[in-house]
């Protein structure tokens, strides 16, 4: 398979996965990235990082004609989001790659136990059968 068609593939995946998931599609286009493509981690995460700009464009429009968006609370997190993601962008470049993709490994290893211990605390096994269902 071409270089293209495996980032678009990558794109297909990402996009639907943040779509379906809220995952953002970064755990999808980094990895992608990296291993499939041979990119950077610098360039995987600010290929990501664009790319995720134009999906939550799309899901955010989708969710506010929904209604699913409570503006106040956009109004209190968007600040502090803008101004952190500039100081992590900012570290992110001075760090190695090595470091940031064992960072970014760890996060991903922790949010995915998170969503694992969750779903187990509320008594939900793998089949989606139990408390709440």
């Amino acid at each position: 398979m071409t270089d293209s068609i495996v980032a678009v593939m990558v794109g297909l995946v990402g996009g639907f996965a943040g779509g379906l998931l809220g995952v953002g599609g970064g755990a999808i286009y980094i990895p992608a990235m990296v291993f499939l493509l041979n990119e950077e981690q610098h360039v995987a995460q600010g290929v990501s990082l664009a790319a995720i700009v134009a999906a939550a464009i799309v899901g955010g429009a989708t969710h506010l004609r929904q209604r699913n968006v409570y503006l106040p609370t956009v109004a209190q997190v968007a600040p502090a989001a803008v101004v952190a993601g500039f100081g992590a962008a900012f570290l992110a470049d001075i760090l190695p790659a090595e470091v940031l993709r064992r960072i970014f490994a760890v996060v991903i290893v922790y949010f995915a136990l998170s969503m694992i211990v969750g779903a187990l605390r509320k008594g939900r096994g793998p089949t989606g059968e139990g408390e709440g269902v």
